[in-house]
């Protein structure tokens, strides 16, 4: 049972998580370290501060953190695994994650390399374009947020005052600003609208610590560190550690600029900068829009970085740089889907030129026997593609392999397996064509990823400068998030920066639907999202849509446990708690009101039959007074021969089922003798019987003499 807090080893969270130590304390909660009962795993519990129990504002922020954390599923974020109130005591439970603070970790070792911050801020600012995606705002991004694993992993946590984004005001009761003083933005230090680039400043200042060791804005009282964010422009982060490159400062400084106009517009935005960055450090990053510098003057820029090169000269490294940083964009966009699907269109009608124009002996019909091999010796690799993709339709599988050379140019074939002085003529189809491309002198090898997190792998990719693509496939034997392969494969020469790509799997190709029947319809969602399904269509119980704080799964399709594959939708019915406990609880209806018939002279079987179809359920027997019949109605074989002599209600008369009858009954010769009396003056003194007979499946009831 729970007394008071804190919580000493042993003491039981709502009947389930039982407390193994403390792991911290925060202002609105304390952290514990404890083991489900359930599921036997180590869970992190969070519980509110006693004395906050009774504050709407702080009871808002706790609710709004399990809320908003339970709605996002990525693996930089801690998940949510429960939540609720247990006798007073609110909590939240979280996947316990080994490792460190971020915080903790600049304490101890100070400046974090910027190979390896790099990467670190990747990942965070990928779980931001997660969150803002689902229009979840942090507003309290710092490194005490951040957790770091032990193989590296990034994880946000703590989602106390998230809000919607569409939610303007920003403080608490009383006007005290929400979010922590040394990390938020100038907009949240001046009260003003809060937005997803208020998260980017955040995030800008706390790369700046993890780069220099340092807080960019420091002061005796948070009152100097707010107007400092307003005002102030804090060195380059090159000057207080010389070895970070500039580009690193061009970086920070659009983050963090006054104007939330004049930085980066999203998380995938920043997220691409940094990508392009570990390819080529030496790139021009930063470049703020040019409506937003002009908004912006000089004293207002959030780092004074110098701006002296001729605009000619930017424009030129600008250019540069972006036909660079291209090869880095490979996350798809509609946009690119678009320009694939016109190309691909473009092609097919320009097919018979091109193949006349490139084949020496015309145009490759994949139903011809035999076609002319190309010599592809000494062509740059951007100069054939077509001819490639004409083979390849042509049934040919084209493998290119990458070797050092002095002397050759990259990009350029070396040699070609089958080789070929342009008249060689093969059948294509199942022939492999190996294409030997130079790298030049620049060359790394794939490093072997093969079985780790698709979150490590990743941070080791891209910390040796490569560009990682992301493929998911499903696996029946590799657990999911588990790297199966990449391509190239591990150990195999590639240039510096090229794009890796990694497959790792997405759990069995069908999975079992669990059950989310009586679920609050996030932790539902979060549910499904595990076991690699999709919400699918939704209804409502009632007209009307539950609110989203009272949200219960119902009734889902399909069934639990029916095995369906991946990705497959599940449609479900939601409502509020008290429809989801009318569902399992279904009130008993009462049958209406019926108008007694005429049951007298009638057998008992005969009356039974025919008040049961009136929806009675109890009929009172009673045996007429001047009977000595030894018929008993609770015995079923005497049914026919007992016969009503009297009943109430009358006749005729409206009555409810409910109420139950009452039937005098006795043998044919006793409703004999009762219609027409015998005419005797010795009175009887037989006492009668009454018998109540509820009808049930075997017609038993209770019986009692009187």
């Amino acid at each position: 049972m729970i007394t008071k807090q804190p919580f000493p080893a042993g003491t039981v969270v709502a009947e389930r998580y039982r407390i193994a130590r403390t792991l911290g304390q925060g202002g609105m909660a304390t952290v514990y370290l404890a083991v489900d009962s359930l599921s036997g795993e180590r869970v992190a519990v969070k519980v509110m501060h006693a004395d906050l129990a009774n504050d709407p504002e702080f009871v808002r922020r706790f609710a709004t953190e399990a809320r908003a954390a339970a709605s996002l599923d990525h693996p930089n974020i801690v998940r949510v695994l429960d939540y609720g109130s247990h006798e007073g005591v609110r909590y939240i439970v979280q996947e316990y994650i080994e490792g460190n603070t971020l915080k903790e970790i600049i304490r101890r070792h100070g400046p974090i390399d910027y190979r390896l911050a790099t990467p670190l801020l990747i990942q965070v600012a990928l779980a931001l374009e997660h969150a803002h995606r689902r229009e979840v705002i942090h507003r309290d991004i710092k490194p005490q947020n951040i957790l770091i694993t032990h193989d590296m992993v990034a994880k946000v946590t703590d989602f106390g005052i998230a809000r919607a984004s569409s939610t303007n005001t920003i403080t608490l009761t009383g006007g005290v600003v929400m979010g922590s003083v040394h990390y938020f933005s100038p907009e949240q230090a001046r009260g003003g609208q809060v937005t997803a680039r208020s998260d980017l400043y955040s995030l800008g200042i706390m790369f700046y610590e993890m780069l220099t060791g340092t807080l960019p804005f420091d002061g005796e009282s948070s009152v100097a560190v707010a107007i400092k964010h307003l005002q102030e422009v804090p060195p380059a982060p090159s000057t207080i550690v010389s070895s970070l490159p500039p580009a690193l400062d061009k970086i920070i400084n659009r983050a963090i600029q006054k104007n939330p106009d004049a930085r980066y517009q999203t998380a995938r935005e920043l997220v691409d900068e940094l990508d392009a960055f570990m390819v080529d450090p030496e790139g021009v990053y930063g470049v703020i829009p040019k409506s937003a510098a002009v908004w912006e003057d000089a004293s207002t820029s959030a780092i004074g970085v110098s701006n002296t090169e001729s605009n000619f000269r930017k424009m030129q490294e600008i250019e540069r740089t972006y036909n660079r940083r291209r090869s880095s964009r490979f996350r798809e966009t509609a946009v690119a889907v678009t320009v694939v699907t016109v190309a691909i269109a473009l092609l097919a009608v320009l097919t018979v030129y091109l193949m006349n124009r490139f084949s020496p002996e015309g145009p490759v019909d994949p139903n011809q026997s035999e076609i002319v091999l190309p010599n592809f010796q000494g062509s740059s690799m951007g100069d054939i593609v077509t001819q490639l993709a004409l083979l390849e339709g042509a049934g040919m599988t084209i493998e290119k392999r990458y070797e050092e050379s002095d002397t050759v140019l990259p990009d350029i074939v070396l040699r070609q397996e089958p080789e070929s002085d342009g008249n060689v003529k093969i059948k294509p189809k199942g022939v492999t064509l190996t294409l030997y491309i130079s790298i030049g002198k620049d060359s790394e090898q794939v490093p072997d990823v093969v079985g780790q997190s698709s979150s490590l792998a990743d941070i080791t990719l891209r910390s040796q400068g490569f560009v990682v693509k992301f493929t998911t496939e499903a696996s029946n034997t590799v657990p999911k998030g588990q790297v199966i392969r990449t391509v190239p494969a591990a150990g195999e020469l590639v240039p510096h920066g090229a794009t890796i790509e990694l497959v790792y799997s997405s759990g069995p190709s069908h999975v079992l639907v669990p059950n989310i029947m009586g679920l609050r319809y996030e932790t539902a969602i979060e549910l499904l999202s595990e076991n690699s399904l999709l919400i699918g269509g939704e209804s409502y119980m009632s007209e009307e849509p539950p609110p989203a704080e009272d949200k219960w799964v119902i009734l889902q399709t399909p069934a639990p446990d029916t095995e369906v594959p991946q990705n497959t939708p599940v449609t479900i019915v939601v409502g509020t708690a008290q429809e989801l406990y009318n569902y399992l609880n279904p009130t008993t209806t009462l049958p209406p009101e019926q108008t007694m018939p005429l049951l007298e002279g009638s057998t008992f079987d005969v009356a039974k039959d025919r008040l049961t179809k009136l929806g009675v359920t109890t009929i009172r027997m009673t045996r007429w007074s001047g009977s000595t019949t030894t018929l008993n109605p609770k015995n079923d074989d005497d049914a026919s021969e007992i016969y009503v002599i009297a009943q109430w209600p009358a006749p005729g008369v409206t009555f409810s089922p409910a109420d139950g009858v009452d039937l005098i009954y006795g043998s044919f010769e006793d409703y004999q003798n009762y219609i027409n009396p015998p005419t005797t003056t010795t009175p009887t003194t037989t006492t009668p019987t009454t018998t109540t007979t509820t009808t049930t499946e075997d017609d038993g009831g209770e019986g009692g003499g009187g």
